[in-house]
């Protein structure tokens, strides 16, 4: 073993392969977690990693080639649907560099993950599919290696026949095996405390995409890059990635782990700050359900952090597009948290979306109905209109047009700041891809 790695470390230094990242604010969960993995590998740690903005992305590339003499790059590139367009446009611009055989494009994320022949097509190598900790520093050994990729679990690609050929999965990681992020570049985010969901939602990816059994880190390894994070910077905000933040530790989210939150959340309270420490849980850029929010859960939340919002998600006013959605909670549950949260003084943010392929008006008279009730709370909405997300049971749906009475109300709402979120924009995307196709 230490041959071999005394081998890597000449073979980096004389600069035969490098990784570069189109690094982005929409993906740094993504990369920074690919990243802290390459930190953790025996023999990939020494690997340059370079993270130009996607403005000197291809300027940076061509540096490594011309200037620097790189003799390999393995180019990441991480994506969700609505990035499509602009890494097919990246992926043909490298296609046509004079050292393209020089390059391997390896893409990832959750688009690449459920239709990896979209990018495999267009001229990318490989798709990872799930997961990449474990998958992507396997794929960067083989490729150091030369050796082949066709028995590489959890990846994609197309054969000499160019017929797509997807691997069986990747086993899936144990969190606590690997960083929340790439501490040896120091790049440091929101901490993933769950992966999974065993909630089957038919707009949602994250079941196909990262399995629909839930897993945790534990309380202390979160504890651990808590103390981390504060030796390294003279304040932090303690943010949190999951899905169900109230749910954490918990088989069902209508019965918190009141315990283990407690442990996680008074393990970081009881860390020592030089200047500042503070801790938000069950908002941004996590979510709560309506099931999980409990006196109990409200007051570890009042007791240990600094939010004074919860966002939750409640995705649809009307109870027949409820149970076919398969949200696993009612209207009346949503409208019974967010009373109880606010007798704790939080003020909610509650998710909607519009536009399910069976909605009816009246199913959005109903929703728009639940937003007003909710408004009237003192609740903010955060609209979304449904996107068709591959790998979901919407993957290939028409999404219902928003009828022209609620549509005026939502964009008057949107106008005076009573609701927010992108869902105009994902409107006129959606229908207007819809007209092309026609």
């Amino acid at each position: 073993m230490d041959v071999q790695l005394s081998a890597y470390k000449n073979l980096f230094s004389e600069k035969d392969i490098g990784i570069v990242f189109r690094y982005s604010r929409a993906n740094i969960y993504s990369y920074h977690a690919l990243i802290g993995s390459l930190e953790i590998h025996p023999q990939l740690a020494n690997i340059p990693v370079f993270i130009p903005s996607p403005d000197n992305f291809l300027a940076e590339i061509n540096r490594l080639l011309s200037i620097e003499g790189y003799k390999k790059l393995v180019v990441g590139l991480s994506l969700h649907t609505f990035q499509l367009d602009e890494n097919i446009r990246v992926i043909q611009e490298l296609n046509q560099h004079p050292n393209r055989d020089k390059i391997s494009i390896v893409v990832g994320g959750p688009h690449p993950s459920a239709k990896p022949k979209d990018l495999l097509s267009k001229g990318a190598n490989i798709a990872v599919v799930g997961e990449g900790e474990k998958t992507f520093p396997e794929v960067i050994t083989k490729i150091i290696n030369e050796t082949s990729l066709v028995s590489q679990k959890g990846i994609a690609f197309l054969n000499e026949h160019d017929e797509i050929v997807v691997q069986p999965p990747n086993n899936l990681i144990n969190l606590d095996d690997y960083p929340p992020f790439a501490p040896t570049h120091e790049l440091y985010s929101a901490l993933e405390i769950t992966r999974g969901c065993n909630y089957l939602c038919k707009y949602c990816q994250t079941p196909s995409l990262l399995g629909k059994k839930v897993r945790y880190r534990s309380p202390q390894e979160i504890i651990k890059w808590g103390k981390f994070l504060l030796s390294k910077r003279d304040s932090w905000d303690f943010r949190f990635i999951t899905p169900n933040a109230f749910g954490y530790g918990s088989k069902k989210a209508s019965m918190p782990n009141i315990a283990m939150i407690k442990e996680l959340l008074s393990g970081l309270k009881n860390l020592k700050a030089k200047k500042r420490r503070r801790i938000f849980f069950g908002t941004f850029p996590s979510e709560v359900r309506p099931e999980s929010v409990t006196e109990g859960t409200l007051n570890l939340t009042k007791e240990y952090c600094d939010n004074d919002n919860l966002t939750m998600g409640a995705q649809t006013g009307s109870p027949r597009i409820m149970k076919l959605i398969r949200r696993g909670h009612s209207i009346e549950r949503v409208v019974e948290a967010v009373d109880l949260a606010i007798s704790f003084n939080f003020k909610i943010n509650v998710d909607f979306i519009i536009g399910y392929p069976e909605e009816t008006e009246e199913d959005q008279h109903l929703t728009l109905d639940l937003c007003k009730k909710l408004i009237a709370k003192g609740c903010k909405v955060h609209m979304h209109y449904l996107i068709p997300l591959p790998g979901t049971d919407y993957a290939e749906v028409t999404p219902t047009p928003i009828a022209p009475e609620i549509l005026k109300v939502l964009r008057k709402w949107s106008n005076d700041g009573t609701i927010f979120g992108s869902w105009q924009h994902q409107h006129d995307l959606i229908t207007g891809n819809m007209k092309r196709k026609e």
